[in-house]
């Protein structure tokens, strides 16, 4: 296996430097761990350190979802303190749930609810920027159209290393209770 990697390595080096890939889920981290210490043990401690620091340069994220343009206080606070406990950056998702294009009563005007609906998000998350802020947390922004779960995954593949997942109650209705507010956070292993 060390041979392997070795000339994998060598190919890469003299094509255009290290192709390193920075890795976003418990799997792919423990590879690269891996990877990193069957260097060092074959003594190539620079190649070693190179793919330890590349999969450390990635910020772990939170991806914060909201299936309408605002965020809920409650939701924003619990974001914020896990964000904070943690050391994550957080990711505010606004989705929008189009009806499909070929419906024929929406169909002109689909653009223009797509317009309205990034406009209403971007205003509606600057009080959830500005707490990230005080908190001295990396905020960013999103609003994407379509459906929730493939929104959420497509996503998740685009920022790498997302790790955590948190979502409004009402984006699943079968979790929320009656009497109580429940939050419901996912941790993101890996991306189907």
């Amino acid at each position: 296996m060390l041979k392997k990697i070795k000339a994998k390595f060598r190919k890469t080096s003299e094509a255009e430097g290290v192709d390193v890939k920075k890795k976003s889920t418990l799997r792919e981290s423990i590879e690269s761990t891996t990877e990193a210490i069957a260097f060092a043990e074959a003594g190539l401690h620079e190649e070693a350190k190179k793919i330890s620091d590349e999969a450390q340069a990635v910020s772990k994220k939170i991806l914060v979802v909201s299936p309408n343009e605002g965020f809920s206080k409650k939701v924003m606070d619990y974001a914020l303190g896990f964000a904070d406990r943690m050391g994550y950056e957080i990711v505010a998702m606004n989705v929008l749930d189009m009806p499909h294009q070929g419906t024929e009563p929406v169909a002109p005007y689909c653009s223009i609810i797509e317009e309205r609906f990034k406009s209403a998000s971007q205003e509606s998350v600057k009080d959830f920027y500005r707490e990230a802020q005080l908190k001295n947390i990396p905020f960013e922004h999103i609003v994407k159209v379509g459906d929730l779960d493939q929104c959420i995954k497509e996503a998740v593949r685009e920022l790498k290393r997302v790790e955590f997942v948190i979502s409004e109650p009402e984006a699943l209705p079968e979790v929320a209770k009656d009497d109580e507010y429940v939050i419901p956070v996912y941790a993101v292993s890996s991306v189907a």
